[in-house]
């Protein structure tokens, strides 16, 4: 059954600070020249904490310009939804410090967070439609910042070479008939599968009641996110698939007028989905100038598909991506 949910305007927030190989090779002490080879990163954005870059802040820039390519005001808005796999703190969760980022500190607009790792907007994406479609709310703004440098240990050069900063938005409301945006919008497939026995494959195992931070056995590198990337590529290679066939079977028949929004993992991810079937003229990459910007790749990629003219209003857009869990994740949408 579709679901009446329309896209109706998206931002970005990309960092100044851009990093190409060889400058994040002197940062981190390590030769990563020509690390593009391997992952597929050429440059990577990283926040600037000391001019007041944070997670809030880009996710607040990223909010403003949605709003504005939906042609309205955070006074539209009645449910605001952070959706990031990196937090600016525990507690409280990142929603309330990007509504005061907005300015809105004390509009009494609804918050709250979702946090899923990397799929965390789709995740969004799909409870935005569920409350919109019971009218609890009539326009949401999901918003994801991602400060994955500050977790980052620069000297693993599996996971250190591949991450970058960003913020992506989207304004979301109910698909009405005949929308002069876009009539036929809508999710029309939402699929989640996850793996819980994979869960020690990828993570940030410190910071909660797992290893305390006030623990004095807890480790300094427990804080800092890790990886098996051969581990997960494994995982991948068994589930994506199957996975892929059950959210869109159309993979084998038609595609012709599709466009595929991935989960800019890693360049080894990439192919692997682009093998399942989805012609590469077809699917939108955002990994070498960006680096995987965690929960922020998907709605960064999707951004850039809508900005190039390569996603159209009335067109399909299937967004597939992998996240900790370990979780796979994917919808079918018309923009």
């Amino acid at each position: 059954m579709l679901r009446a949910l329309l896209i109706e305007g998206m931002g970005r927030y990309l960092p100044k600070n851009l990093l190409d190989n060889e400058m994040l090779s002197q940062l981190a002490g390590i030769d990563y020249s020509e690390i593009d080879q391997r992952c597929g990163v050429k440059t990577r954005h990283f926040a600037d904490r000391e001019a007041g870059e944070s997670a809030p802040e880009m996710g607040a820039r990223a909010a403003k310009n949605a709003l504005a390519a939906a042609g309205c005001t955070l006074s539209d808005i009645d449910l605001i939804i952070s959706a990031s796999g990196t937090s600016h703190q525990f507690i409280p969760d990142q929603s309330v410090f990007i509504q005061s980022a907005l300015g809105a500190g004390g509009s009494g607009i609804s918050c709250f967070s979702v946090h899923t790792s990397c799929l965390s907007f789709l995740t969004a994406l799909d409870i935005a439609a569920s409350h919109l479609e019971t009218r609890r709310y009539t326009r949401i703004l999901i918003v994801t910042a991602e400060f994955a440098s500050a977790g980052l240990n620069l000297q693993d050069p599996e996971s250190g070479p591949l991450f970058g900063d960003g913020a992506a938005a989207a304004v979301v409301r109910l698909r009405q008939p005949q929308d002069p945006v876009s009539p036929t919008a809508g999710i029309h497939r939402m699929r989640f599968e996850s793996y819980g026995d994979d869960a020690h494959l990828t993570g940030v195992p410190g910071s909660g009641t797992n290893l305390p931070a006030n623990n004095p056995t807890t480790p300094r590198e427990a804080s800092l996110f890790r990886m098996s990337g051969r581990g997960l590529l494994r995982r991948a290679l068994k589930h994506i698939p199957p996975f892929v066939d059950a959210l869109y079977p159309e993979v084998h028949t038609d595609t012709e007028d599709a466009v595929f929004v991935l989960h800019q993992a890693s360049r080894a991810g990439l192919n692997l989905i682009s093998r399942v079937g989805f012609p590469e003229a077809s699917v939108v990459r955002t990994l070498a100038e960006c680096g995987n910007c965690v929960a922020a790749s998907l709605p960064l990629t999707l951004f850039k598909a809508i900005e190039t003219g390569a996603l159209q209003r009335g067109q399909t857009a299937v967004l597939i991506g992998t996240a900790a869990g370990v979780t796979y994740g994917g919808a079918v949408i018309t923009y």
